[in-house]
């Protein structure tokens, strides 16, 4: 402009959202998946110290991270990594909650084999969906 050379960005926030020069949804979803760690990082430790039951858990998963989680989501255009990068954290937080962690089967792991809860069974026990079923349910695109 006036024979200066213009500074283009990689990203930037417009309206509470990260734009970026590709046109990629991934800086969204990577910025709302580390709002919603430490939002459950912060939660969950203080409902395992009041010895909270994992239906209450799941309710405050459900209705502070998962908010914080999805915000913004229904104009995301999601590839593979980035549902994987969901599910994963959902995934943990739901075994977090009910206590069906992944754990080898002898203490001293000496054989290297490992037990692996069914992550329906674990979802299911703690009251949440697949990652999947919210996506469909709030529209977004993949």
């Amino acid at each position: 402009m006036n024979g200066e050379p213009i500074e283009t960005a990689k990203e930037f926030k417009y309206l509470g959202r990260i734009l970026s020069d590709d046109d990629s949804d991934e800086p969204c979803v990577d910025r709302n998946l580390r709002r919603a760690k430490q939002k459950w990082g912060r939660i969950s430790r203080i409902l395992s110290s009041e010895g909270a039951s994992p239906k209450v858990m799941a309710t405050f998963h459900k209705s502070v991270v998962q908010s914080v989680l999805l915000y913004g989501s229904e104009t995301w255009v999601l590839t593979k990594s980035m549902i994987a990068k969901l599910a994963s954290f959902h995934r943990r937080c739901a075994r977090y909650v009910t206590r069906m962690h992944i754990r080898p089967n002898d203490p001293n792991n000496l054989d290297g084999e490992w037990t692996y809860p069914p992550t329906a069974t674990v979802l299911e026990a703690a009251g949440l969906w697949s990652i999947m079923t919210y996506v469909r349910r709030r529209r977004i695109t993949i």
